[in-house]
């Protein structure tokens, strides 16, 4: 399975603006492997900030262009992605601990 994501903003410290997508090796967009309905390109904003010496990561993200049955889908997908995150920065918090 491969990915592409296509930075558009980066700015130091606060914030990546990105498209992503499912993609052959060559880069192509594609479907992704386990839906024909899931949007091809995920349109993602994750910002940075920092409050009393700790940083909190917001990440906004959705579909570009997509049809109605694709909206449907990603929405219904929102609970399992939050799932994977949550378990993406959970470890992160036990290597942060280790430094």
């Amino acid at each position: 399975m491969w990915g592409k994501f296509v930075y558009h903003e980066i700015v130091s410290l606060d914030k990546l603006v990105f498209v992503n997508s499912f993609s052959d090796e060559e880069g192509n967009i594609v479907r992704a492997p386990f839906s024909t309905t899931f949007p091809l390109e995920i349109h993602n904003v994750f910002t940075f900030t920092e409050k009393e010496g700790k940083t909190t990561i917001t990440l906004r993200g959705g579909p570009i262009v997509a049809t109605d049955e694709e909206l449907d889908f990603f929405h219904s997908m929102l609970g399992s992605m939050q799932e994977g995150y949550a378990g993406t920065f959970g470890q992160l918090d036990e290597y942060l601990a280790t430094l």
